[in-house]
């Protein structure tokens, strides 16, 4: 099976590519689960592109800068100071652990785009 690719269109403004984040929820998997990958931000979407050699397609995702409806801090289990937590118009909800959370939180906040 192919690993999941993603590429960036011309017209694409990256803010952050490939950077070390782990995926604690997604509306596909049930629970909490913590799968480790690298996170692209750019202008149009945000990529996680999950690692390892067994059953990543399923685990990378994109969603569209214009499908968030809201973006906060959280805590990834157990406690920790580091979670990032998108709501989707959809109601869908993921929620990110990565370093520097502040920084992301604030750029995606930033660059939602109007209604």
């Amino acid at each position: 099976m192919n690993k999941t690719q993603f590429v960036f269109a011309e017209n694409e403004y990256i803010f952050a590519r490939w950077v070390s984040a782990d995926c604690w929820k997604v509306p596909q998997v049930i629970g909490n689960r913590q799968v480790s990958g690298k996170i692209s931000f750019t202008n149009q979407r945000i990529i996680f592109l999950a690692s390892g050699l067994i059953g990543t397609q399923k685990l990378s995702w994109e969603i569209s800068m214009r499908e968030i409806s809201a973006v906060k801090p959280c805590l990834t289990p157990p406690f920790f100071p580091f979670g990032i937590e998108i709501t989707l118009k959809s109601g869908d909800l993921y929620r990110l652990g990565m370093l520097n959370r502040k920084k992301y939180i604030n750029w995606i906040s930033q660059n939602l785009p109007l209604l």
